[in-house]
């Protein structure tokens, strides 16, 4: 049995019987497959290594640089047994990319490589001797090289430095770091969580006994796009005038402000799921800080005083805006896309980034904190180490099998934890805020009143 997710499952008795919408694929229809049934199966290496093949071949990446289905059956299973591994109470975490010294030291010159250490004896891969090795490959900053051996065995033979640049990169911030080859990588995240991509570009996912190819992303919907329209108009009407008025040429592409925002939300994600603690997000209507809804909902930990430092992050992307807008007038852009921003190279807008990243450690930082994270719908901190208050029960959730939530299923909410259950009561009764629920699994739920229904969408990126 394989559950490829969306939200549903496949009998791979039945793989070549129907068709799915979004997300929930056979592995004989990979791209457009129908599940049988909603009951969740485990995946195993040998069924990963046959759905991540055709993804490989249906994103058009060199079928040359994937091992032979023996060895990638065997590649997924050693880093999956190791993924449920600790050293010395701390789980495996690493990165093993599948590539020969060639392939590696010969990437194109203008790009900026990795650095490459041979070992004088190669290591047969095995759980064992990823477990022992994986702390010299530190996740963020190194990966393990594997490859074939003239007998057919897989063997470590080196380690790849890569930098933690690449982080950004996978959130769809700005990248500078080095590249990667189109090469087979591995991530092994967490126990029994996997991620198998082309070099940078991911392809697989494992998680939770779902196989992920899709992925599930409310960030891509239409619906949690039109609850922040209003800020995104404010934010880019705080532009200088120069920029805006007619006789300049370059202006902002609306959806650069959107997805600048989302790079900043993504990297807290991360950072709460990393930190496998749990943490709870709620985004507040405008205005809440001072129309009471705060002290009829919340009793918070810490609340700040409302004054424009808490507007800190909407500061923060209006001047990047009007830089990057400097230095799109310079390259005689007509519209600024967040495609264009990815590309600039410049200190200042480099600056801004820093902060930006250590502004989503901020956050991260107060969703530790037990309670609740509040903000409102312009990013103003509110406070940390909200309690939600109000004793009426939910008892009926929806789960969105579609990220636009046309499509849902009723469940029990009282099969959620305390801090989910929490959330549920809160957007229940305000029906225009929206919580974000990390788990201390690192499962993430987007929870909103939608279509006349509390629904949650699972974050599957």
């Amino acid at each position: 049995m394989l559950r490829v997710d969306g939200g549903s499952s496949v009998d791979l008795d039945i793989v070549n019987e129907g068709t799915q919408q979004h997300g929930c694929h056979s592995v004989e229809n990979v791209l457009s497959g129908t599940a049988k049934s909603m009951d969740q199966f485990s995946s195993y290496p040998a069924e990963m290594a046959a759905v991540l093949a055709k993804q490989w071949e249906s994103r058009g990446f060199p079928l040359e640089l994937l091992p032979s289905t023996a060895s990638m059956v065997s590649l997924l299973d050693v880093c999956y047994q190791a993924s449920l591994l600790r050293e010395e109470d701390t789980p495996v975490r690493c990165r093993v990319i599948y590539a020969s010294p060639t392939q590696l030291r010969g990437m194109a010159i203008q790009e900026p490589q990795p650095h490459v250490l041979s070992f004088a004896e190669p290591a047969i891969l095995s759980p064992h001797n990823l477990r022992k090795l994986y702390a010299a490959a530190d996740f963020y900053r190194a990966a393990l090289a594997v490859t074939t051996d003239e007998s057919g065995v897989l063997v470590i033979w080196g380690l790849v430095v890569t930098g933690t640049e690449w982080v950004n990169r996978v959130e769809g911030s700005r990248f500078d770091g080095v590249s990667l080859p189109p090469n087979l990588v591995v991530q092994a995240i967490r126990p029994g969580h996997l991620v198998a991509s082309s070099g940078y570009m991911r392809v697989l996912e494992t998680n939770q006994g779902q196989l992920l190819i899709d992925g599930f992303d409310p960030f891509r919907s239409t619906w949690i796009s039109g609850r922040f329209s209003s800020v995104r108009e404010a934010m880019l009407s705080r532009l200088p005038e120069d920029h805006v008025n007619n006789s300049v040429t370059t202006k902002v592409c609306e959806s650069f402000v959107r997805d600048l925002a989302q790079s900043v939300v993504r990297r807290v994600l991360r950072l709460v799921r990393n930190r496998r603690h749990g943490g709870l997000m709620v985004v507040l209507p405008n205005g809440a800080h001072e129309d009471g809804t705060c002290e009829q909902w919340l009793r918070f930990r810490v609340q700040f005083q409302s004054d424009d430092s808490t507007l800190l992050y909407h500061g923060m992307m209006v001047r990047l805006m009007a830089r990057a807008l400097e230095v799109a007038k310079t390259r005689q852009l007509a519209i600024l896309t967040w495609s264009d921003y990815q590309q600039f190279r410049d200190a200042e807008l480099r600056r801004f980034d820093d902060q930006l990243i250590d502004f989503s450690h901020f956050l991260a930082d107060m969703m530790t904190v037990d309670g609740a994270l509040i903000l409102d719908h312009s990013f103003r901190l509110i406070g940390f180490g909200g309690e939600i208050l109000g004793d009426t029960p939910v008892q009926t959730i929806h789960r969105a099998t579609d990220i636009e939530g046309h499509q849902t299923v009723a469940e029990r909410a009282d099969s959620a934890g305390t801090r989910h259950r929490s959330a549920y009561r809160l957007v229940n009764g305000l029906n225009q805020s929206i919580a974000v629920v990390v788990s201390q699994d690192g499962d993430v739920r987007f929870v909103a009143h939608h279509n006349g229904k509390l629904t949650y969408w699972p974050y599957l990126p």
